[in-house]
């Protein structure tokens, strides 16, 4: 008897199991649509919730076997009220799954519209995760790192050993090298991160890649859209870097509008010199690249006006020698 009333406390455990799923898919069905990270959780909660209706049948036909007869014609209530119960929650989360791939697809507003035509479906895989990349360069390893928190490392719903199999897929080079000789195993992966930080999560060079990245710059030979959105972009990313290191970079901006306003084409150069002294006071940082963003913009635009005359079918095209 002691071992009929384990199963039993058992049973009941999965019972408790199913309540909670049903609770979540109630919560999530008030919704009008899911969010790409509801989606997710969804997907983790339901590969998860899956194998328990073969671990029911199994635990149910021990109960049935070591039940006394008068229990066991109770017994079947248990295993159909289950069943029922089960795969009615699967089958709303995969509809609730097909309805959320089809609202991403822009198709539908809202669950109300998928639901009336979806059509029950296999489990729908994970979607790809575009892994960040790291092959050891300082000024890209708050990058990595940021992204890869958020990404995996925070996920509740990515266990320890997909988690190492995403680092290691992350990494290349000299990062990759850190962590080659460490086992793969779910135990490892928060050695193998914990090595990683150790090695590059280093402030004094932190701050001295993402200050060298600045002087680095390439100066711009002839004015360009794409260039000058290359300078804003480096210039921001490493300003945002040494911010987030506790740098001072409140009180840099006329350093740094200095350094990058050496690096600009001559016809920029100008411009932006004529634009400085419309100022009562020196420029911020922002003000700056503001003025970048709107002369990439009017190149862009100019780009654009000239690459459309001159593939108009209506443009003049003299060949060698006719008469003007």
């Amino acid at each position: 008897m002691s071992e009929l009333k384990t199963l039993v406390k058992k049973r009941s455990s999965m019972k408790c199991k199913l309540t909670i799923f049903c609770n979540y898919i109630k919560l999530i069905k008030d919704s009008k649509s899911l969010s790409h990270l509801q989606i997710i959780d969804l997907e983790c909660r339901l590969r998860k919730f899956e194998p328990l209706c073969e671990e029911f049948d199994a635990l149910q036909t021990e109960i049935e076997i070591l039940s006394d007869e008068p229990q066991a014609e109770e017994v079947p209530v248990e295993r159909e009220q289950f069943d029922n119960d089960y795969f009615s929650l699967v089958a709303t989360a995969k509809s609730l799954l097909a309805a959320g791939g089809r609202i991403r697809e822009g198709s539908v507003t809202n669950f109300s519209d998928a639901e009336s035509g979806a059509q029950v479906r296999n489990l729908v895989r994970l979607p790809k995760i575009d892994l960040p990349h790291f092959s050891g360069g300082y000024q890209n390893w708050l990058e990595f790192k940021d992204t890869f928190l958020s990404l995996i490392h925070n996920s509740e719903c990515i266990d320890n050993i997909n988690k190492f199999h995403y680092l290691r897929a992350s990494l290349q080079g000299s990062a990759a090298l850190i962590i080659k000789n460490i086992d793969f195993k779910s135990d490892n992966y928060k050695i193998a991160w914990q090595l990683l930080c150790e090695r590059f999560d280093n402030s004094r060079l932190l701050v001295n890649n993402h200050i060298q990245a600045l002087f680095n710059v390439d100066h711009i030979r002839t004015e360009s859209c794409k260039s000058i959105r290359y300078l804003i972009d480096v210039t921001n990313k490493n300003i945002r870097a040494l911010t987030s290191l506790k740098e001072p970079t409140q009180y840099w901006d006329s350093l740094v509008i200095y350094m990058m306003s050496t690096k600009l084409d001559g016809v920029t150069g100008r411009e932006w010199e004529e634009h400085r002294n419309t100022f009562t006071c020196s420029p911020t940082l922002a003000q700056f690249i503001t003025f970048l963003s709107n002369r990439a913009d009017l190149l862009e635009t100019l780009e654009e006006n000239n690459a459309s005359y001159y593939s108009d079918p209506c443009f003049p095209v003299h060949s060698v020698g006719e008469s003007g």
